[in-house]
Order: structure tokens, then C-alpha cells, then sequence
């Protein structure tokens, strides 16, 4: 057996050496050769041994093959319908350019609340580069400020499938499906968040929303206290904390973060649902006096419902409790 395998092996190095090759393996150097060749040449190699066989077709048709499919993926992904993904270093393709030109005016409507124009203009980038995931985000933005809610969060998911790992993107959708009472699709968003930046606030906090929505403060504190470990000054993450102390029924902790909070606004600038807040803590430890003064506080921030009713009854329940020492006096 071993002497055949030799007479065999033999045999094949002579075929070779004469050109005989067998057809299959004819063929298959026929179909690498010229390419073998010229990558050899461009190595400063031989393109040719004696005997006519490629000096380096081993080594390189894998080469080219690993770089042809490489480079035929990363041009199927760059494509896509409607415009044309910028070529790093080129020259920008004119749908993109038109797409950003609306952008830019969309948001200049925006700002100025022409909301209908900025709608109608980020449509039109949108149509015009369907790939170009900034135009889909301002146009969802404004699409919620109208009020299209669900077009709105449409378009945060064709945003998502262009860029499933933009973080900033899966809070902004989360906390559309939050608004909406979608709670598993907005907990799948802030999963997502926090799966791709652990690092952002942000998608702590929305995580930490969902769990406070469906009644769940203890997990919801947690992750507060997370968002709070990376930016301690976060506002809305130290409201809703101090809600899900409040929650807790630990009122003395709702203080306390409601007191941080305040720290962060300036004399006389804490908002009426913070001052609101405060007031129900006080009440909570006794201290009506001093909720009575949050809810006056409120009052004059502006409509605060909540906060006028509660002082009603405060002011109700202390005028009762002075009439006694008035008739002891008369």
C-alpha cells in the first residue's frame, strides 16, 4: 500500500512538472492563474517556477478570494434604497447633501415651533435618504411634538434597523412606548440601552421608569442609583427617586433627594412638581406647616392642581384645629 501512495505521489510531481496535470486540477489553475500572477507581480514575486507552475497560487487565491467577498460585503451593506452612504474621504452623494439641507431647515422650523413646516421638511430628508438615520430621528422628534404618536415611534424603529446599536436612539423609542403605556416594548428598549452603553444615565433611568410604571419601586430605585452614580445631578433620574422612596413609604429619603434636587435650580426656580413632592414628604413625617409652605410655593409656579387641592385641605384642617383655642379665649 505505502510503495502505491509513493508511485502515486510520484507521479503527480511529474505530471506537474510536464504540464500533464489531471483536468480537474488543469482547470482549476486555469481559473486562478492570470489573477495568481498578477498578485505575485505586485509583490515583487515570480509569477512562474521552472516548469510553468504559479509560485505563489496557494497563498494567494485565498488572499483574493477573502478580500473579493470582503469587499462585495462592506459595498452590500453600504448600499441602500434611495441614497448612497458616504465614502469616507469622497465626495458627499447629492441625496445625502439634500437630505441634511432639510434637516438643517426642519429643525430651524422647529426651533422656531413651526412644527407643521419642520414635519413637512424632515419628511421630504427622510424621502430623500431613507438610510440616513439622523433624518429619521428629527423627523420622529417632531412627528411626537404634533402628536402622531405612532408614526413617530415607527420611525425610531426604521431608525433602530439601520443603527441597532445606537443607544441614544433605544431610550429615545423606550421612552415614546413608556408615554404610550407600552411597557414590555419600552422595557425591551431600555434592556437594549443599557446593553449597549452601561455607561449612559439615560438608559438606567428609562430603565429604571419602566419598573416604577408597573409598580415596582425597589428595582426601580436600583437602577436610579445607578444613572445617579454616573451623573449625580440628573434631575429627572433624583425626581423619580424620590417618588420611589416615597413609594416606600420613606419619606425622610424623598426629602433628602428632593433637597439634592433643589440644590440644582436657582433661588426661587424649583419647578411646582418637585415643590409638590416635598409637600407630601412633609406631610408624611407630620409637618404640615412646612407643606403647607410647598404647596403655597407651588401655587405661585404656576397650575399645580395637586397642589392646591392638598393645601385646601391643610388650611381646612388647621382653621378646625384653631377654632378651639379662639372660643377658650373669647
Amino acid at each position: 500500500m505505502r510503495q502505491a501512495l509513493f508511485r502515486q505521489a510520484g507521479q503527480a510531481r511529474r505530471d506537474a512538472a510536464t504540464g500533464r496535470l489531471p483536468p480537474r486540477s488543469a482547470a482549476a489553475l486555469a481559473s486562478g492563474g492570470v489573477a495568481a500572477g498578477t498578485a505575485c507581480r505586485a509583490r515583487g514575486l515570480p509569477a512562474t517556477v521552472p516548469g510553468g507552475s504559479s509560485a505563489c497560487l496557494r497563498v494567494t487565491l485565498p488572499s483574493i478570494s477573502f478580500a473579493f467577498l470582503s469587499g462585495a460585503a462592506i459595498l452590500v451593506a453600504a448600499c441602500g434604497p434611495g441614497c448612497r452612504l458616504v465614502n469616507r474621504g469622497g465626495p458627499v452623494p447629492p441625496e445625502l447633501a439634500e437630505a441634511r439641507r432639510l434637516c438643517n431647515e426642519g429643525l430651524s422650523a422647529a426651533d422656531r415651533s413651526d412644527l407643521v413646516r419642520a414635519e413637512s421638511l424632515l419628511e421630504r430628508a427622510v424621502k430623500s435618504c431613507p438610510v440616513d438615520v439622523d433624518a429619521r430621528r428629527h423627523y420622529a422628534e417632531v412627528l411626537w411634538k404634533r402628536g402622531e404618536r405612532m408614526e413617530a415611534v415607527t420611525q425610531v424603529a426604521e431608525a433602530l434597523k439601520l443603527s441597532p446599536g445606537d443607544a441614544q436612539l433605544c431610550v429615545e423609542g423606550g421612552g415614546m412606548y413608556l408615554d404610550m403605556g407600552l411597557f414590555d416594548d419600552a422595557e425591551r428598549l431600555s434592556r437594549e440601552a443599557v446593553r449597549a452603553a452601561p455607561g449612559s444615565a439615560e438608559a438606567w433611568h428609562l430603565r429604571g421608569q419602566v419598573s416604577l410604571a408597573r409598580g415596582q419601586p425597589e428595582p426601580a430605585l436600583a437602577d436610579f442609583h445607578r444613572a445617579l452614580a454616573i451623573e449625580p445631578d440628573h434631575r429627572a433620574a433624583l425626581l423619580d427617586t424620590a417618588e420611589a422612596y416615597r413609594r416606600l413609604d420613606r419619606p425622610q429619603r424623598a426629602l433628602a433627594t428632593l433637597a439634592v434636587l433643589g440644590e440644582t435650580y436657582g433661588p426661587d426656580q424649583t419647578p411646582a412638581n418637585v415643590l409638590v413632592m416635598e409637600g407630601l414628604a412633609q406631610e408624611a413625617l407630620g409637618r404640615p406647616a412646612d407643606a403647607i409652605e410647598s404647596y403655597r410655593a407651588a401655587v405661585s409656579r404656576g397650575t399645580a392642581p395637586e397642589a392646591a387641592e392638598r393645601l385646601a385641605a391643610l388650611e381646612r384642617a388647621a382653621a378646625v384645629a384653631a377654632r378651639p383655642a379662639d372660643a377658650v379665649r373669647q
